[in-house]
């Protein structure tokens, strides 16, 4: 298992990343939860989970 963050380079947004070996995923892309950019391309070869653990200030105000 493989853990890690990504920072979404449009709206600043910290998304955690835990990447799964002992399972296969799905192919397919990522997109930002809160603003739809592409942060990641998957082949499927392994099982990963996102979750968004700091949303940006700029939607606090």
């Amino acid at each position: 298992m493989k853990k890690g963050d990504i920072v979404c380079p449009e709206c600043k947004a910290g998304i955690r990343r835990i990447e799964l070996n002992s399972r296969k995923g799905h192919a397919g892309e990522f997109r930002c939860p809160l603003c739809n950019c592409l942060l990641e391309i998957s082949d499927g070869s392994t099982e990963i989970a996102y979750r968004l653990t700091v949303a940006p200030e700029k939607l606090f105000e």
